[in-house]
């Protein structure tokens, strides 16, 4: 795995509901994203239960992916908040880069 450079723009705090783990998908009421679900952001770092979560909203960020992403795919989230390539639906971001199998990758957020 290969150092990942980002640009957050913007970051949101929310109370985490549960163990946050970074590089993830975060929804708007402080738990991982779930299957397909909208995000609210990714979290840059592990935060635990209770505590204020710093979540990146917008701008680029480091993205755990769920299976091999392309450059340029849109991508949601899985069960457990990491990328994957969207089928319809959501869409929490774009690609900015590849991997192929589970990997961090760039990502281009989308509001």
């Amino acid at each position: 795995m290969h150092p990942v450079s980002y640009n957050p723009v913007q970051s949101v705090t929310v109370q985490a509901k549960e163990l946050l783990y970074k590089n993830r998908f975060v929804n708007h009421l402080g738990s991982l994203c779930r299957q397909d679900q909208k995000a609210l952001g990714v979290s840059e770092l592990n935060w635990n239960v209770g505590e204020l979560a710093a979540v990146v909203s917008l701008g680029t960020i480091a993205v755990e992916t769920a299976t091999t992403v392309n450059v340029g795919d849109s991508v949601v989230s899985d069960s457990n908040g990491r990328a994957k390539i969207a089928t319809g639906g959501s869409v929490n971001g774009r690609a900015l880069e590849s991997t192929v199998g589970a990997g961090v990758i760039k990502v281009l957020l989308v509001p």
